[in-house]
C-alpha cells in the first residue's frame, strides 16, 4: 500500500472517528471483487454495498453525510 493510499484511508477513518461510526474499513485489491461493484476507477468508496464515490476521496462533509445516512438505515 502506497503512502497516498494510506493517507486516503486515514482521512476516511478520521471522519468515522469524528462521527462515532463503527464499521470495517477494507482495502480491496482483488480485481474481481472490485469489478463486482461496477467500479472502473480508484479509489472507490462503498458504504453498505453501495458505490458512493469513485476516483477521489470525498470531502469531509460529504463523507459525514453518507455515514450518517448509513447509520440511519
Amino acid at each position: 500500500m502506497g503512502q497516498d493510499e494510506i493517507t486516503k484511508i486515514k482521512e476516511v477513518m478520521a471522519v468515522m472517528s469524528e462521527t462515532g461510526t463503527v464499521a470495517a474499513v477494507e482495502h480491496v485489491r482483488d480485481i474481481k471483487e472490485i469489478g463486482s461493484y461496477g467500479v472502473m476507477g480508484m479509489p472507490a468508496l462503498i458504504i453498505n454495498g453501495k458505490v458512493k464515490c469513485v476516483g477521489r476521496v470525498p470531502s469531509r462533509n460529504r463523507l459525514k453525510e453518507w455515514l450518517k445516512e448509513a447509520q440511519n438505515q
